[in-house]
């Protein structure tokens, strides 16, 4: 055998082990992360009120238990809504994230000091006006919504 094919055998040899430990590390090393150690926050232009941490598993439980018992709430009709549509004049924060899917506490927060600021809706798609809601959002809320 000449010392080229030997050397292009050790090649292979080396590559495959190589490859073998790159494998066998990335099958079994699984790093450790606290969900606790996890923060998100949005940009630069959002306020410093929507930072994201995400909770432990008995916190997320018992969150999905309380959005359950509220979706059961508003098919009971304790949720006020008129033709299953939400006026966005009158319901409080707390009655719009919890009525429009979509619609979290900090949008609902601020679609209340809008009105507050500016008075009435006239038409639903002045709800557009409120940063957070675009022409996506309004897309899915406009059938859920009136204003009176």
């Amino acid at each position: 055998m000449d010392d080229e094919t030997l050397h292009v055998r050790y090649l292979m040899v080396i590559a495959a082990v190589l490859f073998a430990f790159i494998i066998g590390y990335n099958a079994f090393y699984v790093p450790e992360v606290s969900l606790s150690d996890l923060v998100v926050t949005t940009d630069a232009s959002a306020s410093a009120d929507e930072t994201y941490i995400p909770k432990t598993g008995s916190e997320a439980l018992s969150s999905a238990a309380s959005a359950l018992s509220s979706k059961s709430e508003k098919i009971a009709g304790e949720t006020p809504a008129v033709n299953g549509k939400i006026n966005i004049n009158t319901a409080t924060a707390q009655q719009l994230s919890d009525g429009l899917d979509g619609i979290g506490d900090v949008i609902a927060k601020r679609i209340v000091d809008y009105r507050e600021k500016n008075g009435s809706f006239k038409s639903i798609e002045e709800i557009r006006k409120v940063s957070g809601i675009g022409e996506k959002t309004f897309a899915g809320l406009k059938d859920h919504i009136m204003v009176s």
